[in-house]
């Protein structure tokens, strides 16, 4: 777990917060005004007790009060269609090493403190070592602080096109654990 002097700590999700990572989720999606920035609707329990079991892993936040701020979903999507090395040209070799940031959320009275940043980076740090070389993302064009905190975690914009349904959306990356970005940039 990690604590901050502001009060937020961070840690792992546990499973049996299937549910409540799930409400959270849907909760943040339901109060946007614009909810194509947020393309989780058709999200259900099952998908998030995945991500929290053999298909990845999950990121708390939670505030001074010691209730949940926030959460982040990390995916091992393997050589299925979800994996965005395909959307990259990545080499189908390289594809079971990319994990992918799924989905953050921050509830609306927790935001401004870098949460999603934080989270990113704690689950960073839960990669270390670990066969993954690239992490990767999707975030709205729409949604400036979520692109401006995977910018600060080192993410760069690889490029953009629709997905999740026509939602036009920029794919991020990262190497990580001694890749270069000369694989997800090869005109580098």
């Amino acid at each position: 777990m990690n604590r901050y002097s502001d009060g937020y700590s961070l840690r792992l999700a546990r499973p049996e917060e299937a549910e409540a990572l799930h409400a959270l989720m849907m909760g943040v999606w339901e109060g946007l005004e614009n909810r194509e920035v947020f393309a989780v609707e058709d999200l259900d329990l099952d998908w998030v007790r995945d991500k929290l079991g053999p298909g990845g892993f999950g990121v708390v936040a939670c505030g001074p009060d010691g209730r949940l701020a926030g959460m982040l979903l990390m995916a091992y999507p393997g050589l299925s269609p979800e994996n965005l090395g395909w959307d990259v040209g990545l080499p189908e070799a390289e594809l079971n090493r990319v994990c992918l940031m799924e989905t953050a959320a921050v509830l609306p009275a927790h935001r401004g403190h870098g949460l999603e940043r934080r989270m990113l980076a704690f689950a960073e740090e839960q990669m270390a070592g670990s066969p993954f070389r690239y992490l990767m993302a999707t975030i709205s064009p729409d949604n400036p602080p979520s692109l401006r905190s995977a910018e600060k975690c080192g993410y760069r914009i690889l490029t953009t096109k629709e997905k999740y349904g026509g939602h036009l959306r920029h794919i991020l990356g990262k190497p990580v654990n001694g890749a270069g970005w000369a694989e997800l940039l090869p005109g580098e």
